[in-house]
């Protein structure tokens, strides 16, 4: 027996008629007394008596009903589960990234990935990308460079430059280009190595250079680096994106060509992707 005979033969189980049977699965009564009759003769012994309209089950089709109640059982478990994921499917794919990840990189590739005039929902957290996926708030992490971390799968995507910002007065500000030589005892405004994958990579490129990274102001974003540096003065360090979305005008950016190139990082947890995230990844990976 194959399962659509299974299916009719549990099903004449239950309701007792061809003519019930035939509305419950949505073929014609004469649809379903040719499909018993073929079955009988393909397993070669009678499963019910006919009593009119009516069937009564042979001791054998009772025996066989019995074996086959746990594929019903199952099939009904299967349904309520395709309702299940049908719902969490429409669920929104939760990205955490840092600000300048979402304005620079995040943004533009949204249309690509099906979310123009909204078709698709997004739930965006600006936070800890490393933590929210960590635990499970977010389905994506973006961020600059490469988290350290083996519990997740990481792909590396555009490189991004480095750039110093300083306001307009500061000696600093008429150079062209600039080098850690440059840049390593003035008041430095950055972030935390030990926290933060990209102040690792910019420390990196300090130590290499035999100078000592030791900011006088730690942020946590880019776009923190631009305000304290307005407030305050010193010099920053920030990525090209940030540089292009720079809303202070009393600051100027200049490329830093010892920095080398970091990298934006899009990670996920160790486990199956819902499809909707899977399209988003794809789309950020390929583009």
């Amino acid at each position: 027996m194959n399962l659509r005979e299974i299916e009719l033969f549990g099903t004449l189980m239950r309701v007792g008629t061809t003519i019930e049977t035939a509305r419950v699965l949505g073929i014609s009564q004469a649809g379903v007394s040719a499909q018993l009759k073929r079955m009988e003769s393909h397993i070669g012994f009678r499963l019910f008596h006919r009593n009119g309209n009516r069937l009564q089950p042979t001791a054998e089709a009772h025996r066989l009903f019995q074996e086959t109640t746990p594929i019903f059982t199952a099939y009904a478990q299967v349904v309520g589960l395709l309702d299940d994921l049908a719902i969490k499917a429409e669920a929104p794919v939760s990205v955490s990234a840092t600000p300048a990840v979402v304005e620079g990189f995040l943004a533009p590739h949204l249309g690509a990935a099906g979310f123009t005039d909204w078709r698709k929902r997004l739930r965006l957290l600006v936070t800890d990308p490393e933590s929210d996926v960590r635990n499970g708030f977010a389905d994506l992490g973006i961020q600059m460079a490469v988290p350290p971390k083996i519990e997740f799968h990481s792909y590396r995507l555009t490189p991004v430059p480095m750039y110093a910002v300083c306001g307009k007065n500061s000696p600093l500000a008429s150079c062209s280009s600039l080098k850690i030589a440059d840049i390593h005892n003035r008041h430095l405004v950055a972030y935390n190595p030990v926290i933060s994958p990209m102040g690792q990579a910019i420390c990196d490129a300090f130590q290499s250079q035999g100078k000592p990274y030791d900011p006088a102001c730690i942020v946590p974003f880019t776009s923190t680096v631009c305000q304290m540096v307005e407030a305050c003065g010193g010099v920053g360090i920030i990525d090209e994106l940030t540089v292009k979305h720079l809303r202070q005008s009393s600051l100027v950016t200049i490329p830093v060509s010892d920095i080398p190139p970091i990298r934006i990082v899009v990670f996920h947890r160790r486990e199956p992707l819902s499809a909707a995230v899977q399209d988003l990844l794809h789309c950020l990976i390929d583009t």
